[in-house]
């Protein structure tokens, strides 16, 4: 397809030319359609389609929004809208159904938001590649032979084939962050407490998952943050206001920072080359935009974080497991699950009432030592990943071991779990792509409660070193 508009214009960019009368909901759907078809031929993208959900919602007249009329794809797991499918990503649920609508599914149909699908995820997003979900591995834009990271994994797919602009995400160990990171997209992983969540699942493996989106330029994160927003009733976290709509970050000007850029791992491990250099050439960048940056790591164990953590997601697969047995009146046997889920389960029902107690412990410990060290710093500086994606099924060599499962994800995830722990808002950044080709995010991480900061900067180096145009030749949609 040529000459498109999805090609030239952000989600932003859409729902103005809807305002302005210049193209119709009913044709931008249209073409989103033909647009994902497309790519989920080639990618593998898609869990689930809406189109008749999304022509009906279009009919009956769609709310006034700052993205009316503008086609989205939720991922199918999150933002549940009652009477679509949300199978997270696994057989025992293929027929499962959303009974009614979550404070964020209803933010983004009254954002004007038009949902038209669900996008590919592992099995219980407890992964960062679906290739063992039913509908089978989803790929990278960029090279068909790896994954393109997740578990948002067919939301940064679309995004980074340039299909959509925007897309739904979430993010419990950097979901949000490593996809956009390996797909060439923007994301931001919010605050705890700042975008809801519930009712339907309330507070995703101890608060440590977050709901976000996924997208080519920053001023539409920012303005989908300021549509989601905002505290959910019965929430026990609550993320301080904004001075300011984080729209406005992204055009302000950015003040002078002071940033610490890491120079290895939080384990010490060296970065990827590509990966080091791109750190170097960002923290380059930010000396000549006038900012300050200086080589410092914060004090974190993450060998006994991402222990925590995996312990935090095995209760939590496990309790689902149960909960849906009780419901059907059948035990949930391991032949039903795919073999991560199983080996979760197992994990989650052999941890101890006072291991899970320590999770929290650890979670506090790590947001002191972060809140302490970044008393000296507006952010810090790392590549989002510490090398690049792995190939198409890498990551499942351990499904079946749940103590080298977990050291193996703990190679990919070292970077962005720390943020889930501690709860503070961090930023994926494509600015940079490597000489195979392949993506280079960079992340930056905030204080708690500081996403403006995080916008801001992320505003100015968009203007700095664009990467709208950034596009998979492969890809002829």
């Amino acid at each position: 397809m040529t000459d498109s508009v999805f090609d030239d214009h952000d989600a932003l960019g859409l729902a103005a030319l809807v305002r302005e009368g210049e193209v119709s909901a009913s044709e931008l759907l249209d073409e989103a359609i033909d647009r994902v078809e497309a790519t989920d031929a080639e990618l593998n993208v898609l869990a689930d389609r809406y189109f008749d959900f999304a022509r009906e919602a279009i009919a009956a007249g769609l709310p006034d929004g700052p993205f009316t009329g503008v086609p989205f794809l939720r991922k199918d797991n999150g933002a549940e809208i009652a009477g679509l499918s949300s199978t997270s990503g696994t057989r025992l649920l293929a027929d499962n159904t959303a009974v009614e609508t979550s404070v964020l599914g209803q933010r983004f149909l009254d954002a004007g938001l038009v949902p038209f699908g669900a996008t590919a995820v592992p099995p219980l997003c407890v992964n960062i590649d679906s290739d063992r979900a039913p509908y089978g591995a989803c790929l990278n834009p960029w090279d068909l032979t790896r994954t393109p990271g997740g578990s948002s994994s067919g939301a940064a797919a679309v995004v980074g084939a340039g299909a959509l602009p925007m897309t739904h995400g979430n993010d419990g160990g950097g979901s949000l962050r490593i996809p956009a990171a390996w797909s060439g997209a923007f994301t931001v992983k919010p605050s705890r407490g700042r975008v809801p969540s519930g009712p339907i699942y309330t507070e995703g493996w101890m608060g440590f998952a977050v709901e976000g989106v996924i997208t080519r330029s920053v001023r539409d994160c920012a303005a989908a943050m300021d549509a989601i927003s905002g505290r959910e009733v019965g929430v026990r976290y609550d993320a301080p206001s904004p001075a300011r709509p984080y729209a406005d970050e992204v055009t302000g000007e950015c003040r002078p920072l002071r940033i610490a850029v890491l120079e290895a791992t939080h384990s010490g491990e060296p970065f990827h080359p590509h990966h080091a250099q791109a750190t170097r050439d960002t923290a380059d960048l930010l000396i000549g935009l006038g900012h300050q940056v200086e080589a410092a790591s914060p004090p974190v164990d993450t060998g006994r974080i991402v222990a925590e953590l995996f312990k935090t997601v095995a209760v939590d697969v496990a309790n689902l497991l149960d909960d849906v047995a009780q419901e059907r009146g059948v035990p949930v046997t391991d032949d039903e699950l795919e073999a991560s889920v199983a080996t979760f389960r197992r994990q989650g029902n052999i941890v101890a009432g006072k291991e899970y107690a320590r999770v929290n412990e650890v979670s506090m410990e790590t947001a002191y030592a972060l809140d302490e060290f970044m008393q000296n710093y507006d952010l810090i500086l790392s590549p989002t990943m510490p090398g690049p994606p792995p190939p198409i099924g890498e990551v499942y060599r351990h499904e079946n071991d749940a103590e080298a499962l977990a050291r193996h994800l703990d190679e990919f995830i070292n970077m962005t779990m720390v943020q889930n722990v501690s709860g503070q808002p961090a930023a994926s950044v494509p600015l940079w792509w490597s000489p195979d080709g392949l993506p280079i995010g960079m992340m930056f991480s905030a204080r708690y409660g500081d996403e403006s900061t995080l916008f801001s900067i992320s505003g100015q180096l968009e203007q700095a070193r664009p990467w709208w145009d950034k596009r998979p030749k492969r890809n002829d949609i």
